[in-house]
């Protein structure tokens, strides 16, 4: 067998072993029967069961209001960060700073949410959705502040701004007309990214969620207790989906970014 077949052959394997049991999952939601142990026929009745379901509704709604949140504070706070390395001068601690940036990413997610649980309880910080939207927004720092910093040292040199201010433009104005626009699709890239682990998080949820506070792999978790059922593969196989949405449309911003 040639080197380029048996590296296809490597790939296929491990794209099959990646993504079979999701394909497994994906045809089983239109399965016929209760229990997924045999195939009994096509139906599309668990998907108008799924979406007949109020508690999985109210989960969705709740982890889509807590994802737009979770986007907009990371996103905030990874251009403020982001300008402020990339477009004054350095300043004591900067390194230090721009290291504690990554510390999410390092960090294993438990003990990312054991440690936030004992902060806001040894605090007397209620659990609430903007506690659970703030904590998301910790995780996602690194992935927003990362990609719009990387946007801004793309550009090379501040010259624009500078020119704006020559003729007359204060630092204000010289961010919102020059920088802001330019940053634009790496915030647009990075607040997706930041929505997407806002959306799919487990782990952080389960510690941090106050009383009723209910999201939807939360809500996953809950049925999965009761075993397998086609209502859990279609509502896995929607998530899926819409999952590939968000990273097609961050990848399409990623390519026009690069363009520009």
């Amino acid at each position: 067998m040639k080197r380029g077949g048996g590296l296809a052959a490597y790939c296929g394997l491990l794209y099959g072993f990646l993504y079979l049991p999701l394909a497994v999952m994906f045809a089983f939601s239109f399965n016929d029967a209760r229990r997924n142990v045999a195939w009994k026929g096509f139906t599309f009745k668990w998907y108008v069961s799924l979406f007949q379901n109020a508690e999985l509704l109210a989960a969705l709604i709740t982890t889509l209001e807590l994802a737009v949140a979770t986007a907009l504070i990371a996103s905030i706070l990874g251009l403020l960060s982001s300008y402020a390395m990339t477009r004054h001068a350095p300043f004591r601690g900067r390194a230090v700073y721009s290291s504690l940036l990554t510390v999410p990413l390092m960090m294993p997610e438990i003990v990312m949410g054991v440690g936030l649980l004992s902060f806001l309880v040894r605090a007397r910080i209620p659990l609430n959705f903007w506690t659970l939207a703030c904590a998301h927004a910790l995780i996602a720092l690194p992935y927003t502040a990362g990609s719009i910093r990387a946007r801004l040292l793309s550009l090379k040199d501040s010259r624009l701004e500078d020119a704006a201010m020559d003729l007359g433009a204060d630092e204000w104005q010289a961010f919102r007309m020059i920088t802001f626009p330019l940053a634009r699709p790496a915030i647009v890239s990075g607040a997706l990214l930041a929505f997407t682990i806002s959306f799919e998080d487990f782990v952080t949820s389960f510690f941090i969620a106050g009383i009723g506070i209910v999201t939807m792999p939360i809500k996953i978790y809950s049925m999965m207790k009761f075993g397998v059922t086609p209502e859990i593969n279609a509502l896995a196989t929607c998530l899926l989906l819409f999952t590939v949405l968000l990273l097609a449309g961050n990848h399409l911003l990623d390519r026009r970014q690069k363009t520009l």
